[in-house]
């Protein structure tokens, strides 16, 4: 009889262990009452160098809401929205994703929107199809995705208007033998260079040739100088990190440091 019993009163005890857990136990579930949906601005874009910042598209939502059980204990997890950008028919395979904030709203930029369309192999200048959809992520959930809305969108390359290159030499650069390359900006519609600079001379010339060179007039408290073909040197005050934009549409030069 002893051997048997206490085996039996131990496992008594145990249940009643788990008895009083589960009963102690506070049960909340946590789930999404409403599921965003994406309304787009429009559905054709075509977008053109040198506006970067401007406004492409709008995305608006209205915002994943909750119904959280535990009323005593109020809980609001936290949210994640971002953009989904694919080409039509890869039902999101690899998509590039696009930040779209707090919500419920977000813009896209020409630049952002462009740089997209580039990462997804786009031809520029030409009318390709892609969709966007939303994505939503909160907790540990997996994410909940709105259905796809189509656009049509044209990519931009940027390039300079022409074949030709530009460049500065002078020792404040490397010295008069040896041009430093500048590189065309697209937003600036201009020529630009970053780099350290010595104090000395430079100028501005064409296809590393002397037949078009340019120099420069005074500078005004913004650094901005004009510039004059054949003209005099371009002096660097003192040695340091700069920036140069050499500007043919407004006959301008800026040094910056």
């Amino acid at each position: 009889m002893k051997n048997w019993l206490s085996p039996l009163v131990g496992l008594f005890s145990l249940l009643f262990v788990f008895a009083a857990c589960e009963k102690d136990e506070t049960k909340v579930t946590l789930g999404p009452t409403t599921a965003p949906t994406l309304t787009a601005s429009t559905n054709t874009v075509v977008l053109m160098q040198g506006r970067s910042s401007t406004p492409a598209i709008s995305y608006t939502w209205a915002p994943i809401s909750f119904n959280w059980s535990n009323a005593e204990h109020p809980y609001s997890p936290a949210v994640t929205y971002s953009l989904q950008l694919d080409r039509q028919g890869n039902n999101f395979a690899a998509p590039v994703l696009l930040d779209a904030g707090a919500g419920p709203n977000t813009t896209v930029t020409y630049g952002q929107l462009n740089a997209a369309l580039i990462s997804l192999g786009v031809t520029p200048g030409i009318a390709t199809p892609v969709e966007v959809r939303l994505r939503t992520t909160y907790a540990a959930n997996s994410p909940l995705y709105t259905p796809a809305v189509a656009l049509t969108a044209t990519a931009f390359e940027c390039k300079a208007p022409t074949t030709d290159t530009w460049s500065i030499i002078g020792p404040a650069g490397v010295d008069w033998d040896t041009d430093v390359q500048l590189t065309y900006d697209c937003d600036l519609q201009a020529y630009t260079l970053t780099r350290a600079l010595k104090a000395g001379e430079f100028k501005f010339r064409k296809n590393k040739d002397w037949g078009v060179n340019y120099g420069g007039g005074t500078r005004n408290a913004n650094g901005i100088g004009p510039l004059l073909l054949g003209g005099a040197n371009i002096t660097v005050p003192a040695a340091g990190t700069y920036t140069l934009i050499f500007n043919l549409n407004t006959m301008t030069y800026t040094l910056t440091q």
